[in-house]
């Protein structure tokens, strides 16, 4: 617990997970008053599902995600990919792709037109499924990012 970033928070308990829900709902709205920068690393469909969420809910908050390959979704089809761009497009949700995250380089912020840096930063990178328990016979073989998804 100490080398958490929600120490505070038991997140074992409803009560620590409501707890954390709550703080960062007033994070979020402090940064929607603010009209606050922030940036998403990881276009994949969570950081992809933040970063819509937050405009949503949010919309005086300033976004850019960024991602390492040359398209968001990366493992989905490539219609879901478009449809998803072109929905961030058109709400003001700026969008960087082949692009490294390099937090300690000024070129870096200044190739995606964030020169003062991001007022917050959500890391959404290296993030997937824990599904390694479930025994194989409730798993699918095939689907995105090769299969493995819970049958129901």
């Amino acid at each position: 617990r100490k080398i958490s970033d929600w120490a505070h928070i038991d997140e074992r308990f409803i009560e620590g997970r409501r707890r954390h829900v709550l703080d960062e709902f007033h994070k979020l709205r402090d940064l929607h008053e603010k009209k606050a920068t922030c940036l998403i690393v990881g276009a994949g469909f969570i950081g992809v599902e933040w970063a819509t969420e937050i405009e949503y809910f949010f919309p005086d908050v300033q976004l850019t995600i960024i991602d390492a390959l040359p398209r968001c979704l990366g493992p989905l089809p490539d219609s879901a990919a478009d449809y998803c761009s072109a929905y961030m497009n058109a709400v003001g949700i700026k969008e960087f792709y082949d692009c490294k995250y390099d937090a300690k380089s000024d070129d870096f912020w200044k190739k995606i037109e964030m020169p003062n840096k991001a007022d917050v930063e959500y890391i959404c990178i290296g993030v997937k499924a824990s599904n390694y328990f479930m025994p194989a016979e409730t798993l699918s073989e095939k689907g995105p990012g090769g299969g493995g998804w819970i049958h129901f």
